[in-house]
């Protein structure tokens, strides 16, 4: 019962539960941690306003995470699982060596939020959280998700902690890659409908004096039904997100320093090679971005993801014609994508005028609002593109040896509700740095070392 109390002390500290509702859930589980974790997850949480759907009183999430830190007696961090300052997380969305991304509840005012974290490993990388901050917070358009708050995380005493969070709009979707990874190729009046969307949102963050640097289909977020017969493009649409790598125009803000590579290396112009961006670069990533979504390969791809065959690829290679992997696409928008990844900025146009262009090729509407087809006159449905998905590019032989130890380690050292999903596993480097965080994993490395050097006497 001690462990039981101290659990629910932990639930009702962060808010997760009221003290009457674990109050009834202890009753209801007659003293079994399980039992009272199952009626907590049976009725609605404290914090439901009775919009529907009914939420369950504990996500899975939170339910992992809990059973988790009972199994390994560490209590004492569960509240750091489950609230942020004012934001109890629900989800997490994804997970990076600086920090995490979750689906959350703000308690006031009552939304839902998606929460960024980054813990402070340097200076530098606090700076360019504030500068994303700083981006979101003057950018307003429906196709960028709404900044909401930046501040430090207080730990359970209210003291400030060396970790920082972006509370913004979360935004119900799919990620265009995974879209594309599960049902192939975008018909390309829908790709036409989200270039719209997505050029007005660049051209905000332009016209602000920001450069994303990092448009790529895991960066946008899909909205509404999914592309296929009986779904006009206008039910849709397409909203940037993910702000982590953005820049002023014209300096490195302190952010960075010297020619750094920024962005992903599939859609990042020459230029940015260089370290340059320009607002002219987001177009190039935007283009292969389009370029992936109806033809289900990036523009331009080396063994091994290999940097520098990449980078020479992006400067000197032609530049691909979307209708020799999908014949299915206009002439007209072939051009535009071959436009916009132009080798020289100059060349590509500018995200205002594009958005015009895109406009013109849709065969809705110009108005790119959402409106009725009308009933007589049935706007043409696309034929959707029916492809073999590509193959998954080959991995290093070095990474592929090292997942089973990984694997292992993971399991033995970080929580499951902390493990990425088999499958989508972060690069080598972020797994072995999540690894180095977990202080069991530091005492083994001492030991190990310790035996080798009394091994070698």
């Amino acid at each position: 019962m001690a462990r039981l109390a101290e659990l629910g002390a932990v639930l009702v500290g962060c808010r997760v539960v009221g003290r009457q509702r674990w109050e009834q859930a202890v009753r209801a589980g007659a003293g079994d941690p399980a039992r009272a974790l199952a009626a907590l997850a049976d009725d609605p949480p404290d914090w439901w306003d009775g919009t529907p759907p009914v939420p369950p009183g504990l996500t899975d999430y939170q339910r992992a995470a809990i059973e988790a830190r009972l199994a390994a007696g560490e209590l004492c961090q569960l509240g750091r699982d489950l609230a942020l300052n004012q934001f109890l997380l629900l989800d997490k969305l994804g997970q990076g060596a600086q920090g995490a991304v979750y689906r959350a509840r703000q308690l006031n005012p009552p939304r839902f939020v998606a929460v960024k974290t980054l813990v402070r490993d340097t200076d530098r990388g606090r700076r360019r959280f504030e500068q994303e901050a700083r981006a979101l917070l003057r950018v307003r358009h429906p196709a960028v998700a709404r900044f909401h708050l930046y501040e430090r995380v207080r730990d359970g005493a209210g003291e400030p902690t060396d970790e920082y969070l972006i509370a913004m709009e979360f935004v119900a979707g799919t990620d265009l890659g995974r879209l594309v990874r599960r049902a192939g190729p975008v018909p390309w009046p829908f790709a036409v409908r989200w270039a719209a969307d997505l050029l007005g949102g660049l051209a905000e963050i332009h016209r602000h004096g920001f450069v994303h640097r990092d448009v790529k289909p895991e960066n946008v977020m899909t909205v509404g039904p999914r592309p296929g017969p009986g779904v006009r493009p206008e039910d849709t649409a397409a909203r940037l997100l993910d702000f982590g790598a953005v820049q002023a125009v014209g300096g490195d803000d302190g952010v960075e320093g010297g020619r750094v590579f920024v962005g992903t290396r599939e859609y990042a112009p020459p230029e940015q090679w260089a370290g340059k961006a320009v607002p002219a670069s987001d177009l190039y990533a935007l283009g292969g971005t389009l370029f992936a979504a109806i033809t289900s390969r990036a523009p331009y791809r080396a063994p091994g993801r290999d940097p520098v065959a990449l980078q020479a690829a992006h400067t000197n290679d032609p530049v691909p014609d979307a209708r020799e992997r999908n014949p299915d696409v206009p002439a007209e928008l072939s051009r535009l994508l071959r436009r916009m990844m132009a080798k020289a900025p100059a060349d590509r146009g500018t995200a205002a005028g594009l958005v015009d262009e895109f406009r013109r090729l849709s065969p809705a509407a110009d108005d790119p609002r959402p409106r009725p087809v009308p009933v007589a006159a049935p706007a043409p449905k696309p034929r959707p593109v029916v492809r073999p998905a590509p193959a998954r590019e080959p991995r290093h032989p070095v990474a592929r040896a090292l997942d089973p130890v990984l694997a292992l380690l993971e399991r033995l050292f970080i929580p499951g509700h902390h493990r990425p999903p088999p499958g989508e596993e972060p690069p080598v480097p972020e797994r072995l740095v999540a690894l180095l965080r977990r202080p069991p994993v530091l005492v083994l490395l001492a030991a190990l070392l310790v035996g080798l050097v009394l091994w070698a006497r």
